[in-house]
């Protein structure tokens, strides 16, 4: 039975790999161009820097939860909880990871980093509502961590 938590944890290692990657590069900015005294200076974002925080945020919740439940699976081993206590934080885990996502997505200016957080969000509030929602393996989520690596370069 000891099997069954190492390959849990193992596989969420992997997940927390492929949502790792490597970091998007930053644009270098020369500062602000000095404003032009017959127009008002209009605001502008950097659409890198911003891809770039939103992806290092969604990564670190991303991390935060999935590393929460290898650490839930690894504590079980030696202090074995019920499925039903075990489900319970699985399931407090994706629940705040999906809220977590979803408070960072309307922070993302690029349009394909915004729609791949979304993505995720819904993926893993679509995985709440079925049989899967306590279960930590989750394969059904793996096309929307690798479009959110995509989006955000890595």
């Amino acid at each position: 039975m000891a099997y069954s938590p190492v390959r849990t944890v193992l596989a969420l290692f992997v997940v927390a790999g492929l949502a790792a990657g490597c970091q998007p590069v930053e644009k270098e900015s020369d500062g602000a161009a000095a404003p032009s005294a017959t127009a008002a200076p209009t605001p502008t974002v950097d659409v890198a820097a911003n891809s770039k925080q939103v992806c290092d945020t969604t990564l670190a919740v991303v991390k935060e939860h999935f590393v929460g439940m290898a650490d839930d699976a690894i504590a079980a081993i030696d202090k074995p909880v019920s499925a039903k206590e075990q489900g319970v934080k699985v399931r407090a885990h994706y629940t705040a990871l999906a809220e977590g996502l979803r408070a960072e997505a309307p922070r993302a200016v690029d349009p394909q980093v915004r729609a791949a957080v979304e993505n995720l969000a819904g993926a893993i509030e679509k995985r709440l509502t079925g049989a899967q929602a306590t279960k930590v393996e989750a394969p059904d989520l793996d096309p929307t961590l690798k479009a959110l690596d995509a989006a955000c370069g890595r």
